[in-house]
């Protein structure tokens, strides 16, 4: 499972053989279904992770329905956690009361068989919580930490047991990007509210989480340990999505000022953090080529739109960077942009059956149809 899980994120990350990648989804799909129930609770980092990459792939193919059933998954997923949690960290503190009680000097004989008892029945408890191994055969086996809390209910989302014992990512991460899925997912539909609950979710343990890692105030990324460099890119990049998405909602709510100050706090951090948020240079010219167009500057957002085409790899950014450029200099309407867009739009609408996505199909279809319609062949646009 680890290794089918790790060929789909590869898969995903390369997207050049739709088939494969569906294969890739379906072969993950078919070993966890596989594995017996009592071996699935000392697997719930693989689950989440597994769980995830079936969101990615979906939202990625724009299936926002299925999509969301594998979000309230993970969310259940993570409630359980929580309460699981809970309960250890409630027995762990009265067994350490136990403890404490009988480490008393002068204990009368039959207060101190009570409270012996008492200590097993709650260390039974917290057994019930402890992963269990697996065995050569596969089989469960005894777990090695009984009645050790510590070792129970670890801060990490284990993938398996040893040796498989890694993470992905940091607990708090994760639970960042089940909340990041769930605004992607809701967005669309115009659930705004429930997208702005997750959004301060997220943020608020992003910022918990930075704080451990020294990053507040004016804190730069010179300033940073080496250590923590990395954990703060994962946050950092997490943190810029999140206001990415609070950008978004807020310029399709013609909430210019409130997208202004998101657009204004990502290019801050932005400014502080350069070579670690390096990656989040297209997203930042795309947004405020969004931002620009939304204000009636059309030839702004194009060279905003235009620049974010040449800082990206990707392909389909590509597409969508130059679709949206093309729709700016449709909206200025003279016959001068209106051929700047059909050499923009061109390339994309000539390439079409080679994109993934719905995104740049639908995107290339819509400017090729605004640009129709400005040149009135109306038959064409429609």
């Amino acid at each position: 499972m680890v290794f089918a899980t790790s060929i789909l994120h590869v898969h995903l990350m390369q997207w050049e053989d739709a088939s494969a990648l569906e294969r890739a989804v379906n072969k993950c799909d078919a070993i966890w279904n596989s594995i017996p129930e009592d071996q699935r609770q000392c697997c719930r980092g693989l689950h989440l992770y597994n769980e995830l990459l079936h969101t990615f792939y979906l939202l990625r193919i724009c299936d926002y329905k299925e999509a969301t059933n594998h979000v309230n998954i993970l969310d259940a997923a993570l409630e359980d956690d929580v309460q699981q949690t809970e309960q250890v960290q409630k027995l762990s503190a009265e067994l350490n009361k136990v403890e404490s009680r009988l480490l008393q000097p002068g204990l009368q004989q039959h207060k101190k068989s009570e409270l012996s008892e008492k200590r097993k029945q709650i260390q039974q408890e917290l057994h019930k919580f402890e992963h269990p191994k697996l065995g050569h055969n596969g089989q469960v086996s005894e777990p090695s930490s009984f009645g050790n809390p510590k070792s129970i209910w670890k801060e990490k989302l284990e993938l398996g047991p040893p040796p498989l014992n890694g993470e992905w990512l940091p607990k708090s991460a994760v639970y960042v990007l089940v909340d990041l899925m769930a605004v992607i997912c809701g967005r669309p539909k115009g659930l705004f509210k429930d997208c702005a609950k997750r959004m301060l979710s997220g943020m608020s343990r992003i910022e918990e989480e930075l704080g451990k890692l020294g990053i507040s105030g004016d804190v730069r990324e010179v300033d940073l340990q080496h250590w923590a460099i990395w954990m703060a890119g994962v946050y950092l990049m997490l943190l810029v999505q999140l206001l990415e998405n609070t950008a978004i909602i807020e310029l399709t709510r013609t909430e210019f000022l409130e997208a202004q100050k998101a657009l204004k706090k990502i290019v801050d951090w932005f400014g502080r953090f350069p070579t670690i948020l390096q990656g989040c240079e297209n997203t930042i010219q795309m947004l405020l080529g969004q931002y620009a167009h939304s204000l009636g500057c059309f030839n702004e957002a194009a060279l905003h739109f235009i620049e974010a085409t040449k800082l990206t790899e990707s392909k389909s950014m590509q597409a969508m960077c130059q679709v949206y450029a093309a729709i700016s200099y449709i909206c200025i309407g003279d016959a001068e942009s209106s051929s700047r867009a059909l050499d923009l739009i061109g390339p994309v609408y000539r390439s079409l059956d080679s994109y993934v996505g719905f995104r740049e199909k639908t995107g290339a279809l819509f400017a090729s149809g605004l640009l129709q319609m400005k040149q009135h062949n109306l038959q064409e646009a429609r």
